[in-house]
């Protein structure tokens, strides 16, 4: 009878090897994204050769709660929300895309959202609704100029 049973026990044996050597793996990469330390690294691998079961409960209430990177992000959301600003009072973000541009451009180099243009007399940038230049008081209709050809 047992030796009917010997190649059934043979491949339990070999995947009771196999799990054991894919948890002690396991446990290192998952122990290498969430910590730089290279002791809790070998701690979490021998802990779950040693104790295979045992072993991965312990590592699993002994981890660090979040990935490295988990943390990272967390670090940039919260920079994001204190309302610091990036970058000086130069630039401003692009209503569409939300990359940082100059407060002067009337189009975004990243994604050509147009949302300004050029005052034809004083060269400033003027909204796309505007009729009238707030600078030099041009109008911004297309062929039409309101001063004086004798001004300037």
């Amino acid at each position: 009878m047992l030796s009917k049973l010997g190649p059934f026990i043979a491949v339990a044996i070999l995947l009771g090897g196999v799990l054991w050597l894919a948890l002690a793996y396991w446990a290192l990469k998952d122990a290498r994204a969430r910590s730089e330390n290279a002791a809790f690294h070998i701690v979490a691998m021998v802990i779950n050769l040693a104790f295979p079961l045992v072993g991965l409960v312990v590592y699993v209430l002994i981890r660090p709660s979040m990935t490295l990177i988990e943390e990272r992000a967390l670090e940039l959301e919260a920079e994001a929300l204190s309302g610091v600003p990036l970058d000086s009072e130069d630039s401003r973000p692009c209503p569409a895309c939300g990359r940082e541009i100059e407060k002067d451009f009337v189009l975004c180099p990243y994604c050509h959202t147009r949302f300004a243009k050029r005052c034809p007399s004083c060269r400033k940038s003027v909204r796309l609704g505007w009729t009238l230049c707030p600078y030099c008081a041009d109008s911004l209709e297309l062929g039409t100029v309101t001063r004086a050809a004798g001004q300037g």
